[in-house]
């Protein structure tokens, strides 16, 4: 898990936050229904609370790649497991950064989208072969030319 330290002063919120809601439980020890709540309550916030930051900060989300996404770039990570993928999501038009495997198909597809964005050809992503729900994400992706008719787009 990566830690940026840019989160500190965040990260330090939490905790404190986390101290003094677990502090006002030991207060009220005696009220078992009380500290039965109260202690996931205060995990559980900080948590998601670190979480949401990560999220929206920018890190690469192993998430599955919208369809008809417009390629922008990718690199390798240094171990080679993972390839970051920047996309234009259909429906947002911001950039999005995915983290997708690395596998051999995966590399000649980024690198073939990279090769012909660079020619001025934009490319777009789609799904091939497997659904990637959620967390998993170990499908193959497939880049086709992203082309505008005279009805709008593709």
């Amino acid at each position: 898990m990566m830690f940026d330290y840019n989160l500190l002063p965040f990260f330090i919120s939490m905790i404190v936050l986390t101290i003094i809601v677990l502090a006002i439980g030991v207060h009220f020890w005696r009220n078992a229904l009380i500290m039965f709540v109260i202690i996931p309550i205060a995990f559980f916030c900080a948590f998601t609370g670190y979480k949401t930051i990560t999220t929206m900060l920018g890190y690469p989300v192993k998430q599955t790649i919208p369809e008809e996404s417009l390629y922008l770039s990718h690199i390798e990570n240094t171990d080679g497991s993972e390839l970051y993928v920047w996309v234009l999501e259909p429906e947002r038009m911001m950039p999005k950064n995915y983290s997708i495997p690395a596998t051999d198909s995966n590399k000649k597809q980024m690198q073939r989208a990279k090769d012909r964005t660079q020619n001025g050809v934009a490319q777009q992503l789609g799904r091939y072969k497997s659904i990637r729900p959620g967390d998993k994400n170990t499908g193959e992706y497939l880049t086709y030319d992203f082309s505008i008719d005279g009805r709008g787009l593709k």
